[in-house]
């Protein structure tokens, strides 16, 4: 591959990247617009100027990259909401949808560009589109003649959200003009350099105008006015040249970072650089040229020289650094992660073998010890911040899903909202790839079967309006997402007769409620009436169970008939290294994550209390406390079996508490948390594995798991002694 195909690859890769992301932004707040606009009859003016500034900037990159088909259709989306914006009109479904349209056909032509390089290939279907819109356009225009213009003036209220994100597009449109500079005079196609550098100065003279940031456009569009000379040949490429575009790459940097930290409005020493552009213009009279040359003494003064000058005479007027307060950032292959991580595990695995190898029992090494704890210091540091760089919160897979619910319930004809909750957790990035799908599959299913039509939902007393909610928080270790409705909730007897008819059960045994909801999960089992085009209770449920087992996660149903379900999918992190507490029972040992351990205690006799089925509960602080026996669960030989004689590990989640009965306590350290092999994964109560520092394997305890099964067992008491 050639260097400058490679460099295209690069480029486009980036632009797609990019691009995605945005359009994950744009999906919720065309959703917010609708809303407004239906509901209040007017358009929110901050949220129609970040939908009108994300279209442009795909625009803006799309021009450079020469991408025409992606740039014809934001430029036309962009002359569309460019109406909305300056006629205040209501914006009806029928924009909406068409803004959707557009949205979506992008996303198509960035995966083709993935593959291409360029959108070609798809022209009619953008001049579909493209026609669709125009003629929504000459329709508004046409509309909005018998109406009063908007009074003069109008003026972007800029929010610090949009600043950095105009500071952040000129870093990437200055570094890319920049770096084509440089590369421009080695190089042998200096028409394509040219080209880069045009485009780079094109886009960031458009922000700069839709911000009304005159100063930049102005020195912007001088410098596209040389660059347009160079292109039609009539100045030539030569030192001068570069070295001056170079001075005024920098100078617009250092104007933008410091008004991004709100040093100053408008640009300074705006007048000296559009006469340092005027040096290269190629008429000139002699007057113009000499007063030029005596302003910066070109000949004798270098180009590092010259920018000092700019610079210095710019933070005088600011009287700050320019470099103060600014921020960079750099991409990294996801795969040289997966590495670090792997190595950070293996290290922190290699630093427990050291400080707790049985060679060193007995031994009084004072500064051998004093090197152990800050090698563990160091360790956990390099850990926390390996860890840091692979989370990314779930608002960006949360946002979708509102797009989501609307054209369902557009669909469908019902009304449902969506509420988001604990959009800020952060969870690891390969977890956030396998997760959105069984979300999409839950919410397609709470919209479809779970929320009834509106007149049924009065009819009952509900609210016309469904309501979804999607919420995540992190619990003992794990990561619980949870979908709620409030539907109809999970109907029993139709599950059940369906298990039946599919060979599931036999037709004569009793199953529990959590038994019978786990039937929706089995492959084409669906007790839906009719076939929907959307979705079926257990249509794809399949595709969920399997989804999240694949990141060894689990997932929970909870339902109340006429009230609505819970769906509770439980995250373990699988890749994350957490703090644990190490106990012995028999031969065996078992982590506790710590975050769920409130206390140990040697209970007494006068502690333990006894129920007629035989169930030991201990009374703790006038807390009656039931006990599980980890040697019973996982049918092992304890060293004691006694409770007096052993340990008991309070552990509590979600408000919940248990006590653990254990032998011993062996100590407190950081483990690395592995999957469970295929063949291990019906094993209640455990997370998964670790190694710990003397090489032996110990599994991790599910204390919610765990809390379950005894809080069952209490319940099943209770339900026997009120017979």
């Amino acid at each position: 591959m050639s260097a400058d195909l490679e460099e295209r690859k690069e480029m486009v890769n980036d632009f797609v990247t990019e691009s995605k992301e945005m359009l994950d932004e744009i999906e919720p707040l065309i959703i917010e617009l609708e809303k407004n606009s239906l509901e209040q009859g007017l358009i929110n003016e901050e949220v129609i100027n970040r939908v009108f500034r994300i279209f442009h900037s795909i625009k803006g990159m799309s021009s450079f990259l020469d991408l025409q088909t992606v740039m014809k259709v934001t430029h036309e989306v962009e002359t569309l909401l460019d109406i909305f914006r300056k006629e205040k009109g209501v914006l009806e479904s029928s924009y909406i949808n068409l803004l959707y349209r557009s949205s979506d056909f992008i996303r198509v032509l960035l995966e083709a560009i993935t593959e291409r390089l360029y959108d070609d290939g798809f022209e009619k279907e953008a001049e579909n589109i493209i026609e669709e819109i125009q003629e929504k356009i000459v329709a508004l225009k046409e509309g909005s003649k018998s109406r009063q213009a908007d009074p003069p003036g109008f003026q972007l209220e800029i929010s610090a959200d949009l600043l950095k994100q105009f500071a952040d597009e000129s870093m990437d449109a200055f570094d890319e003009a920049e770096s084509a500079l440089l590369a421009m005079e080695a190089s042998e196609n200096k028409c394509e350099k040219i080209e880069r550098i045009f485009r780079a100065f094109h886009s960031f003279k458009g922000n700069a105008g839709f911000f009304g940031y005159a100063g930049f456009e102005e020195v912007s569009h001088k410098a596209e006015s040389v660059l347009d000379d160079v292109r039609d040949e009539r100045t030539p490429i030569h030192e001068k040249l570069i070295s001056t575009l170079l001075i005024v790459i920098d100078f617009l940097r250092d104007g933008v970072k410091k008004m991004e930290i709100g040093q100053h409005d408008e640009l300074p020493n705006k007048e000296e650089m559009l006469k340092l552009l005027d040096t290269l213009s190629p008429i000139k009279t002699l007057g113009e040229e000499s007063a030029a040359a005596e302003q910066f003494d070109m000949k004798t003064e270098t180009a590092p020289a010259i920018k000092e000058k700019i610079l210095q005479q710019s933070s005088a007027k600011t009287g700050t650094n320019g470099s103060e307060g600014a921020k960079q950032a750099i991409r990294v292959d996801l795969e040289k992660l997966d590495s670090m991580m792997d190595l950070v595990g293996e290290l922190v695995i290699a630093e427990a073998m050291v400080s707790h190898s049985p060679d060193l029992k007995g031994l009084e090494l004072p500064r051998f010890e004093k090197s152990i704890i800050q090698l563990g210091k160091i360790v956990r540091d390099i850990q926390d911040l390996s860890m840091s760089l692979r989370m990314i919160p779930l608002a960006g897979t949360f946002k979708k899903m509102v797009r989501l619910v609307r054209d369902l319930a557009y669909k469908e004809g019902k009304k449902v909202e969506l509420e988001i909750l604990g959009e800020e957790t952060e969870v690891d990035k390969t977890i956030i790839e396998q997760i959105s799908d069984p979300l999409v599959h839950l919410i397609r299913n709470a919209v479809d079967h779970g929320i009834e039509m509106p007149e049924q939902r009065i009819a009952v007393g509900k609210r016309e309006i469904g309501q979804i909610t999607i919420e995540a928080k992190h619990s003992a270790g794990e990561v619980w997402i949870i979908v709620k409705d409030d539907g109809k909730g999970l109907n029993r007897e139709k599950i059940l007769a369906k298990a039946f008819e599919n060979g599931l059960v036999p037709e004569n045994k009793e199953l529990k409620d959590e038994d019978v909801w786990k039937f929706v999960f089995e492959p084409g089992l669906s007790t839906a009436e009719k076939v929907s085009s959307v979705s079926g209770r257990g249509v794809g449920m399949d595709v969920v169970k399997q989804n999240i087992e694949k990141i060894h996660g689990k997932i929970e149903i909870r339902t109340t008939p006429g009230e609505g379900s819970v769906f509770i999918v439980r995250i373990p992190l699988t890749l994350a290294i957490i703090e644990g507490m190490v106990a012995q029972v028999g031969n065996a040992c078992y982590t506790i994550p710590i975050n769920t351990v409130n206390e140990s205690i040697r209970p007494q006799d006068s502690q333990i209390t006894y129920t007629p089925d035989g169930l030991e509960v201990v009374k703790i602080r006038n807390e009656l406390i039931p006990v599980i026996r980890l040697h019973e669960v996982f049918r092992i030989r304890p060293l004691h079996a006694v409770l007096t004689e052993g340990i008991l590990i309070v552990v509590e989640t979600d408000g919940h508490k248990t006590c653990i009965f254990v032998d011993e306590i062996l100590g407190q350290q950081q483990i690395v948390i592995k999957g469970l092999p295929e063949y291990l994964r019906h094993i209640r109560g455990v997370l998964g594995m670790a190694i710990l520092g003397d090489g032996e394997v110990s599994m991790i305890l599910d204390i919610s798991n765990l809390i379950n099964t005894a809080e069952a067992l209490m319940l099943s008491e209770e339900k026997s002694v009120s017979a």
